[in-house]
């Protein structure tokens, strides 16, 4: 499978470490109550974390195509 561009990436990678770690803890504030949805936010966010090292070191999403 082919690479998306090397800006595309680091968009992606962005957005996979900011928005579902905000959007889980809002939601689960609301939810779930405060200290709960703060709980709920910081597993989401270690969950996205692992997911975006994985994409940048295992799959080589680091390297530039030139």
């Amino acid at each position: 499978m082919k690479k998306p561009p090397f800006v595309v990436r680091y968009f992606i990678i962005g957005a996979i470490l900011v928005l579902p770690p905000i959007l889980s803890t809002h939601y689960g504030t609301i939810f779930l109550g405060k200290d709960n949805g703060v709980l709920l936010g910081f597993s989401v966010g270690i969950i996205c974390v692992s997911f975006a090292c994985w994409k940048l070191f295992i799959d080589g999403w680091r390297d530039d195509e030139d």
